[in-house]
């Protein structure tokens, strides 16, 4: 009795000089990305004063384990003492010169449900008329967010730039197109990661969002559908008129050049006289009678020359039936030669009488001429 009561008396002033000290301000629990971080601010009042703190955390054991002991900085990192899906119990105290405040705790803390997401990264790019958005998550300090949460999906705003009104998409990819765009407006996109964990699967918890990401828009270099369509009508209807006209192009030409150029035909009773065989008594005596004989008579041609030297030597160079001056037509090879001789001393007689008229036409002149002068 006497020891119980000693004990409390010596406990006593300890007490009470522990009470003295302040608990620390704004004990805050922070967890970002997977991490679990506790901070706090120094007690009110307390500038100038030499403070140090104690920081402890609980989980599946029954007790408390030291994460950080009389530590003068105002946070506590857990990250590395807990897991992604457990709960646990967080206290802090302050302590000065052996003497110690009252535990703040923070009860049933789960890393799953409070952690905050960062914001995602995006880039854009932009081709034929349309944005490309890739997004890329944060990386976490434990797992990965596939992993972690039941259901994940990407919540995309887009908007013209420097217009109010946006527009929102919602995708589970990562790679998203925004289409049925203006051409050539720049246009800004923001993105936010939606998470669910696998006890709240309803409440949908949204990451932070990304930074404001713009970009100009391009040309939509792809044909319209309608164009295309138009198109294909258009050459249809030009080969069709095109073989039209080819075909009664080559019609008309045709019936010109049968007009031009009528085909000849025999009629049938031609055909049929013309195939049979011929009965005239007429034609029949003819193709039996015997062949005509054909009378003729040797020609001689006499050359007359006015050296009868000559014509000897000519004669026998020729023979008696070769070719001579003058023609005659007689039965006997004979008597055609004596008729040439005779034609060639006739034809000599005029030759001299000519030359003796001649003479005489000079003379008479050349007289006439001398008399007048």
């Amino acid at each position: 009795m006497i020891r119980t009561l000693l004990s409390l008396l010596l406990l006593c002033p300890r007490a009470a000089a522990g009470g003295k000290v302040p608990s620390p301000e704004d004990v805050t629990v922070i967890s970002q990305d997977m991490g679990l971080i506790l901070k706090w601010n120094p007690p009110k009042n307390s500038t100038g004063q030499n403070f140090t703190y104690t920081a402890e955390y609980s989980g599946y054991q029954p007790f408390f384990l030291t994460v950080c002991g009389s530590t003068s900085s105002l946070s506590c990192d857990f990250t590395d003492m807990v897991s992604a899906f457990g709960v646990y119990d967080l206290r802090v105290r302050t302590e000065r010169e052996g003497n110690s405040s009252d535990w703040i705790v923070k009860e049933n803390i789960s890393l799953d449900k409070i952690t905050v997401i960062s914001a995602p990264g995006v880039k854009l790019q932009s081709r034929k008329g349309e944005i490309e958005v890739n997004i890329t998550g944060p990386t976490l300090k434990k797992s990965n967010l596939e992993e972690l949460f039941n259901s994940m999906s990407y919540r995309i705003r887009y908007w013209i730039d420097g217009q109010v009104e946006k527009k929102e998409l919602r995708a589970e990819q990562s790679r998203v197109m925004l289409q049925s765009l203006t051409p050539n407006v720049r246009y800004c996109v923001q993105v936010e990661i939606l998470t669910s964990s696998f006890t709240e699967e309803s409440k949908e918890k949204p990451s932070l969002p990304s930074n404001h990401t713009c970009i100009l828009n391009t040309e939509n270099d792809d044909v319209e559908l309608w164009l295309i369509l138009v198109v294909l009508l258009g050459s249809f209807v030009v080969v069709l008129v095109s073989v039209v006209l080819v075909f009664f192009a080559c019609w008309f030409s045709y019936k010109g050049f049968r007009f031009l150029h009528p085909e000849a035909k025999l009629p049938e009773h031609f055909k049929q006289y013309l195939c049979e065989r011929p009965k005239s008594s007429l034609f029949l005596a003819m193709q039996n009678s015997p062949q005509p004989e054909e009378r003729y008579h040797e020609v001689s041609i006499v050359q007359c020359l006015d050296d009868p030297s000559a014509l000897q030597q000519l004669q026998q160079a020729q023979g008696s039936n070769r070719t001579r001056p003058y023609a005659n037509i007689s039965p006997k090879p004979e008597d055609g030669q004596n008729r040439g001789e005779m034609l060639c001393e006739r034809e000599h007689r005029k030759n001299e009488e000519n030359a003796g008229r001649s003479v005489r036409q000079s003379g008479e002149e050349e007289m006439q001429r001398l008399l007048l002068q």
